[in-house]
């Protein structure tokens, strides 16, 4: 089932089984991939418990089909426990793997025998493109030591993000779903590794991050999922959001 809303395509379906020629586009400039963690969140219309064997045989599935239909970088978020899991994937079946990339936040889910998780690995694939003066921000050269050196127009920030995690007070928070990724986190993704009107895909656009975004930034985007339910959820927000914001100006 397709939906194009506010210009955004919607796809029904699972990632694992979409082809490029099912997307309608000669070509894909920018994949994103957060999957479900299989720790049995309460997600509608997915089943988060899989046995550990199926769950890995996914996981193996998602990323192989990321860099089949994508021309340009993918960027696949994983819970930290499936690290090993994602790095043996990626060496066995020879995909290009060209940075680790931490998310970091202040505060993780409290935890009282062990610390406190508060990191999340994604793994830039595929393709190394890269846009640096839309993402740079100011160093420490500039800000702390005032330093004649330092480049006027900042830096690539490191590999390591910090972000705060979506709390339920958050602004942005959309509480139809139970995970989401920053805005802002989403905003240098996109607009480091994609330009104006290029196509980018997200296999698994739940909470609709990825499509707020790109429709903010002038691109094209492509959203698939399982659930029919997340998908009717972010059709009505992207009406009622730039709408308001087309309305407001």
């Amino acid at each position: 089932m397709y939906n194009i809303v506010m210009g955004i395509t919607l796809i029904h379906g699972k990632f694992e089984e979409i082809t490029k020629d099912k997307l309608g586009v000669e070509k894909v400039h920018l994949c994103f991939l957060d999957p479900p963690d299989n720790e049995g969140r309460n997600y509608t219309g997915y089943n988060d418990k899989l046995k550990i064997e199926e769950y890995k045989r996914l996981l193996r599935a998602w990323l192989l089909n990321a860099v089949l239909i994508t021309d340009g970088p993918v960027f696949f978020s994983v819970a930290e426990k499936w690290m090993p899991e994602v790095e043996m994937i990626i060496r066995n079946s020879g995909i290009p793997l060209i940075q680790r990339i931490i998310w970091t936040y202040s505060f993780g889910q409290s935890n009282r025998t062990r610390y406190a998780p508060c990191f999340r690995p994604i793994f830039w694939l595929n393709e190394p493109t890269i846009y640096p003066e839309k993402i740079k921000i100011p160093s420490a050269r500039q800000v702390k030591y005032n330093d004649k050196r330092a480049a006027k127009n900042g830096k690539l920030p490191n590999n390591v993000w910090d972000f705060p995690r979506i709390c339920g007070t958050f602004k942005e928070r959309r509480k139809f779903h139970p995970t989401q990724h920053p805005e802002d986190l989403l905003r240098r993704i996109v607009l480091g590794h994609s330009q104006e009107g290029d196509v980018v895909l997200d296999g698994f656009v739940g909470s609709g991050t990825t499509a707020y975004v790109c429709k903010e930034l002038g691109r094209q985007c492509i959203g698939i999922d399982v659930s029919e339910f997340y998908l009717t959820m972010i059709k009505q927000e992207l009406k009622e959001r730039f709408h308001d914001a087309k309305n407001n100006n």
